[in-house]
């Protein structure tokens, strides 16, 4: 064993001393069958050397910033502060991305086929598509999303209202879809969808609803009620009014 292997099972021992406290749950985290492992790479008189994929594990599962180990001979005061910091920091950062969060409850209740019904924004897509969109979308447990046509997208599931945000195929426009989370164990679940007038760059604002189930297209517009309280499309006045208030970057 070389002076840096030795070196390394003392800051290892060192580690699990202090910030570990018990080295079976190294053991568990990696997935060892024993902790002789463990025994073996915080033993410094033992030919067993911790590489990269232990210090990336303890930076993952124990919050050991892999810092320390590109200096071996730090004094405990560093990485004492080196640990802290750290900590300090990664809670800091989690605090902040509380908005979205893994919620496998919800997501198991979503994951599957849905069926989303609104009305199209085009009268000529009204006509053919009797009156109601009715677009299959398909829910998987890595948060993906795609629709019938082939639009991918990802959920955001948030604490109480979640989204979908999707990109459409043939082009770069975004579609976003806000729905409350209360809903969906029901089955079916309302949704509020933000995205371009057919062939346009002109926003629209629908409401609509998802379901497990398949309704006809004449059940679906009789749950979705008068299309012209379902939906809000830009003005365009509005648009060019705004327009002509606008600066040219120098």
């Amino acid at each position: 064993m070389t002076e840096k292997d030795k070196r390394l099972a003392n800051l290892l021992d060192q580690i699990i001393n202090k910030y570990i406290k018990i080295a079976k749950n190294i053991t568990i985290a990696f997935g060892f069958k024993s902790n002789t492992m463990i025994s073996n790479l915080r033993n410094p008189n033992n030919p067993a050397t911790i590489n990269q994929l232990h210090i990336d594990g303890l930076e993952k599962y124990f919050d050991i910033p892999i810092e320390i180990w590109k200096n071996i001979y730090l004094s405990n005061e560093e990485i004492d502060k080196i640990i802290t910091n750290y900590r300090k920091e990664k809670k800091k950062f989690l605090d902040n991305e509380t908005i979205f969060s893994e919620n496998r409850r919800l997501l198991d209740k979503l994951v599957g086929i849905w069926y989303a019904y609104l009305y199209p924004s085009n009268p000529q897509s009204i006509i053919e598509n009797k009156g109601v969109w009715i677009v299959q979308t398909i829910v998987d447990y890595d948060y993906s999303v795609i629709d019938y046509w082939g639009n991918r997208g990802y959920l955001q599931l948030g604490k109480n209202e979640s989204l979908i945000i999707k990109e459409s195929y043939d082009n770069n426009d975004l579609t976003i879809i806000r729905f409350p989370n209360r809903q969906v164990p029901s089955q079916h679940f309302r949704f509020v969808i933000v995205s371009n007038q057919n062939n346009t760059e002109h926003e629209m604002i629908n409401v609509g609803f998802y379901s497990r189930i398949k309704y006809s297209p004449q059940k679906a517009k009789e749950i979705l009620g008068d299309i012209d309280n379902m939906q809000l499309k830009l003005d365009l006045d509005f648009n060019n009014r705004l327009n002509e208030q606008a600066i040219v970057p120098i």
